[in-house]
């Protein structure tokens, strides 16, 4: 699911990245996994040209915790 998250941002569809991002991000901070935790880095370096955007803050707020977290 994280590959899909960044395939749609570089697909240029950062709202429906932000969606998949939204899940995963529950499963990561459940489940600590390291692997997820590096997907959702590649896809948070995907979603850079949006970090200004409300969906680039909206990315920031749901992996804050995972990010925290780990």
């Amino acid at each position: 699911m994280a590959r899909q998250a960044t395939a749609a941002a570089t697909a240029r569809e950062p709202g429906q990245a932000v969606e998949i991002a939204h899940t995963l991000a529950t499963i990561a901070f459940e489940t600590r996994s390291a692997r997820m935790c590096r997907e959702l880095a590649t896809l948070e370096r995907a979603m850079r040209p949006w970090h200004d955007a409300p969906v680039g803050r909206d990315l920031a707020e749901i992996l804050a915790p995972v990010i925290e977290g780990s």
